[in-house]
């Protein structure tokens, strides 16, 4: 069986360098990948089994551009996307704009790959999948791909931005009525994404999955403790992070001596404004932003540094990789029950799952719980996230029982 892998290269695909090490008893393993995110561009490890279909498809000039606009909107897909936008009265300017751009991106993304498949001269009778690692133009480009392979399979991951079209401005993401009836498989990292899916469409319901995500194994960190508190976050600053309520939550903690690290950078204005509300706390609280880290030594410092608990008080998620990693290393946690985190934090065991709507008093009474916590209690916390983390976030088990999956499609 040969396997047609396609990245659109947005944030999360910095976790697909981890699973493409699986994919080495496939007969054959072609890799495509669409212009995105730079870091996760410069950051993909190509294994020697992978054949480079190509890389960083793109539009090579505004000419170009306009000829895939065309192709992308005259077509009878094309024209039932667009009654479909005005019968859901979802037409605004920002939603045509991301139904061209989808439209033209598809074929883009499906004339170049056309191409290069027929360089590779494939058999057009062999068993061919074609994967997809989150539902967009690649995802459509592959549906029409799909039509010249007659043994062929389409499949794909989704994740949260992909699916969950109220992530997303008039709630709307092009062409999922379409994809969702030609998709065979989709394979949801979460129960939360499966559900919606489910609730939300009208189509076999049998051909979604759950193959969740997962870290590789740094180890547990013995350095994990509450007696010098530390709190730990990582992600983009960004308004949905909600950044400021743990500023404020800090604020409201008057005495208790806590150290508060983030990794991740983003926002500027918005971190100007995080730090403005720390630097109106008292002495006790301090803080370090230590910007963009690499994920490799991010993971190399959370299983060896001092700290104490991971924090994540998002509006919205999908399944987060960061709870992964730190539940990896003993960390507990405090989250917000939102998207898929329940799934990885359960209230009372590993952490403290919080409301969306909660205050920084909420969140601040949680951060003491753990800093008063007995020291007995505060280890069986560490163990059982290591423990939450074994049962369903090792990447080897998930990713060795994803592609066996894969590899047995017919």
């Amino acid at each position: 069986m040969n396997l047609i892998l396609i990245s659109e290269f947005m944030q999360d695909e910095i976790y697909l360098n981890e699973e493409v090490k699986f994919y080495d008893d496939f007969d054959k393993v072609i890799l495509f990948t669409v212009k995105g995110h730079v870091y996760s561009n410069n950051h993909l490890t190509i294994p020697d089994y992978i054949d480079v279909g190509k890389l960083d498809i793109h539009y090579n000039s505004n000419l170009n551009r306009i000829k895939y606009l065309l192709k992308g909107v005259f077509n009878i897909e094309s024209f039932r996307e667009f009654l479909y936008l005005i019968k859901s009265k979802k037409m605004s300017l920002s939603s045509l704009m991301r139904y061209l751009l989808f439209s033209s991106k598809s074929y883009l993304v499906y004339d170049n790959i056309k191409k290069r498949l027929n360089d590779f001269n494939l058999d057009k009778s062999e068993s061919i999948v074609f994967y997809t690692y989150r539902i967009g133009p690649a995802t459509f480009a592959s549906y029409k791909l799909k039509k010249d392979y007659p043994n062929s399979k389409l499949v794909s991951r989704s994740h949260a931005q992909d699916i969950f079209e109220f992530r997303n401005k008039e709630e709307y993401l092009p062409y999922r009525s379409d994809l969702y009836k030609n998709i065979d498989e989709i394979y949801c990292i979460s129960e939360d994404g499966k559900k919606y899916l489910e609730n939300k469409y009208d189509f076999n319901q049998k051909n979604v999955f759950i193959y969740r995500l997962g870290t590789r194994d740094v180890g547990i960190n013995t350095n994990i403790t509450n007696n010098n508190f530390v709190i730990i976050t990582c992600s983009r600053i960004a308004r949905i992070k909600r950044l400021t309520i743990i500023a404020e939550a800090l604020k409201c903690i008057e005495r208790e001596d806590i150290t508060w690290i983030h990794f991740g950078d983003g926002d500027d204005d918005y971190l100007n404004e995080v730090k403005n509300i720390l630097n109106s706390c008292n002495r006790n609280i301090k803080f370090e932003f230590r910007g963009f880290v690499d994920n490799r030594v991010y993971l190399d410092l959370i299983s060896n540094i001092p700290f104490s608990i991971f924090i994540n008080v998002s509006e919205s998620e999908g399944l987060p990789v960061s709870i992964m990693e730190v539940e990896s290393v003993g960390a507990p946690v405090i989250a917000t029950d939102v998207g898929g985190t329940s799934e990885a934090v359960v209230n009372g065991y590993n952490g403290i799952l919080l409301p969306k709507n909660l205050t920084p008093e909420d969140l601040a009474r949680s951060i003491l719980i753990f800093k008063n916590m007995s020291n007995e209690d505060f280890i069986e916390y560490s163990n059982n996230s290591r423990k939450k983390w074994e049962e369903y976030f090792n990447y080897e088990l998930n990713y060795h029982k994803f592609i066996k999956h894969l590899e047995g499609l017919k």
